[in-house]
């Protein structure tokens, strides 16, 4: 997914962005595949805050973090159902200020 492909999603959909193993960060919107730099290879944020301000530069107000959640034991929670692997935190980007 471009830029532009996700843009037009502003108003509609509610984008995801993706945390792995706490290092990096992508940003999906549902069914419409991870976005994309201009090479064409996924676009790569170090924090869930820097995807949250840049899509709040695109117009987003909210989006949910998704965290993988493997070790359930280790951080004291109910495992996860096998069919939700993922921990859903919303993200609200009202505050945040593009960067220009």
């Amino acid at each position: 997914m471009t830029e532009t492909e996700l843009a037009a999603h502003c108003g509609r959909s509610q984008p995801e962005i993706l945390a792995n193993e706490g290092i990096i960060y992508l940003v999906r919107i549902a069914g419409s595949g991870l976005l994309k730099d201009a090479k064409g290879s996924n676009r790569v944020f170090k924090s869930a805050t820097a995807a949250g301000i840049y899509l709040a530069g695109l117009g987003f107000e909210r989006a949910e973090v998704l965290h993988q959640c493997a070790y359930d034991e280790v951080i004291g929670h109910e495992p996860l159902a096998a069919e939700d692997r993922y921990m859903a935190t919303p993200m609200d980007l009202s505050g945040l200020k593009p960067l220009i």
